[in-house]
């Protein structure tokens, strides 16, 4: 989903001020000056702005703002060559002392107050006003883009300069682009797709210098096959993913011939081919489990080959083939699920810019405590608490280690950092409360058991969109009533009470009711 609203065009009228504001047409009151490699593209959007600047989507953009994207967008928005308005300077420069005051303080009447000292308020102008800032940020965001794809950057270059005619640059250009490929480690679908771009702008130059002699057509044919067969691969085990999550069913045209073509074909010893190849046929034919081994000696032999973000989803794919396996009850699969996080960890392609997720910090202590790995469990969670998203951290932190001394069990400790912790997600909530649940019943605290029993089924009964794990819940709270209902001694009670777990295919901590019956 994008920061923008498309619903509504707002009204553009000219200056209230006398005389001619910089960046205004004389004859035009309208028309305003942005220039920018961008800004044909981006002036295109129609903005939606609510009632209040704090709640608008340019508010909302600035507050998503680190400090060195506002040092670097001050200077962005004071040159002519992006922005030729004093007014869009004064406004920015407002929300930077003014972002972190609260809602009273983004009121547009203040923000105006500021911008125009002595202007009665004009509420058109102002959306104008603002919609001209965000423009500016939405050029700014879009130019780090760009910047950041050094090697896009100068295949822009040397496109420039071939259709310029400047021959001798070009050549100069895109020898040392095509060094830089051959230097570059990566061999990921992206390099191919580079590669394709490249050999079109040869062709394309060697095309219009020549009409005779040898074109470059076959390794323009060659990098744009491997990169389609690789991106396909790619995609198909996505959706794979996908359809283990949700009821959706995808359908990629030509799948079965690139598989065909894939398996007789040299391309498939090209390590994006490789790897997405045999990801697909293992999470697609599971049982043939030799496609999995197969895929840990590629991911093993190619992980640097990739850049983190492909790595890391490489990974999880084999991770998720072993969440398959151990669904079906093959327990020989934690393992190889513990050893794929584990190694992921230690090289870093886990982690998102630093930051650990929280449901990959909670399936990695899930594993370790599964293997008695206490010692490396809690040295994990130590180690790992800081790349923990910022506004969680704390939360997540005690909520997982409550988890590990649980299952230890340190009851007692267990239960205080469930106390303390304050989740946002609704299955971690569930998932706490269980546990708490558990704690008391072995503890033998009925009495806050029968409290936390009535204000479990309230929190549940408030959530919207559990979906299944509603049924679930309810079913372990009803089954535990009727547990601390039990005449004590009564075995024929216990045994009938047991038989109806036993049948009832969705209850949550079934294994555990099971047990205490």
């Amino acid at each position: 989903m994008g920061i923008y609203g498309l619903k509504q065009d707002f009204v553009i009228r000219p200056s209230p001020f006398k005389g001619n504001e910089k960046g205004l047409d004389k004859k035009n009151p309208t028309k305003f000056c942005f220039r920018s490699i961008l800004g044909c593209m981006l002036n295109s959007y129609k903005i939606v702005f609510s009632t209040a600047m704090y709640k608008s989507t340019l508010a909302e953009a600035f507050r998503s703002l680190s400090k060195r994207d506002i040092r670097e967008l001050r200077k962005f928005v004071r040159s002519p060559y992006f922005n030729q308005r004093d007014d869009v300077i004064r406004l920015f420069d407002y929300l930077v002392e003014a972002a972190d005051q609260g809602e009273e303080a983004l009121r547009r009447e203040r923000a105006y107050a500021y911008v125009f000292p002595g202007q009665a308020y004009d509420d058109a102008w102002m959306k104008l006003v603002m919609h001209f800032l965000l423009n500016a940020i939405r050029q700014y965001f879009a130019m780090l883009e760009v910047q950041a794809d050094d090697a896009g950057l100068q295949l822009h270059l040397v496109r420039a300069l071939r259709r310029r005619g400047l021959d001798r640059l070009f050549e100069k250009e895109m020898k040392n682009l095509e060094q830089q490929q051959v230097r570059q480690p990566y061999r990921n679908v992206g390099y191919h797709y580079h590669n394709y771009q490249l050999q079109l702008e040869r062709y394309e130059y060697d095309h219009r210098q020549r009409r005779s002699g040898r074109m470059n057509l076959q390794e323009l044919a060659e990098e744009l096959t491997i990169f389609y067969l690789a991106d396909i691969l790619r995609h198909s085990c996505t959706v794979l993913t996908a359809r283990n999550i949700s009821q959706e069913d995808y359908q990629l045209e030509l799948l079965e011939e690139v598989l065909r073509y894939v398996e007789r074909s040299p391309v498939r010893q090209s390590p994006a081919v490789a790897i997405y190849h045999q990801a697909y046929k293992a999470l697609s034919e599971p049982d043939q489990e030799f496609y999995f081994d197969n895929l840990l000696e590629l991911i093993e032999k190619h992980w640097q080959q990739f850049p983190p973000d492909e790595a890391r989803d490489i990974y999880l794919l084999a991770i998720n083939y072993c969440i398959q396996r151990l669904n079906k009850g093959q327990r020989l699969y934690i393992q190889q699920a513990f050893e794929l996080y584990r190694k992921g960890l230690e090289r870093g392609v886990l982690l998102e810019e630093g930051a650990l997720s929280k449901f990959t910090y909670n399936n990695v202590l899930m594993l370790a405590i599964a293997l008695q790995e206490w010692e490396w469990a809690e040295g994990f969670l130590e180690q790992y608490k800081a790349h923990l998203p910022e506004r969680e951290r704390e939360n997540i932190y005690r909520y997982n280690l409550a988890v590990y001394y649980f299952r230890k069990p340190d009851y007692g400790r267990a239960m205080e950092l469930l106390q303390q912790a304050s989740l946002e997600d609704v299955l971690y909530s569930l998932n706490a409360r269980s546990m708490l649940l558990r704690i008391y019943y072995e503890l033998e605290e009925f009495d806050a058991l029968e409290s936390l029993l009535d204000s479990f089924r309230t929190f549940i009964s408030r959530q919207k969109g559990l979906g299944y794990h509603k049924e679930h819940y309810l079913n372990l709270l009803s089954f535990v009533r009727q547990m601390l209902r039990l005449p004590p001694g009564d075995y024929k009670a216990r045994q009938k009470l047991r038989r109806k777990v036993e049948g009832a295919a969705a209850v949550a901590e079934k294994g555990w009711l099971l047990e205490k019956l």
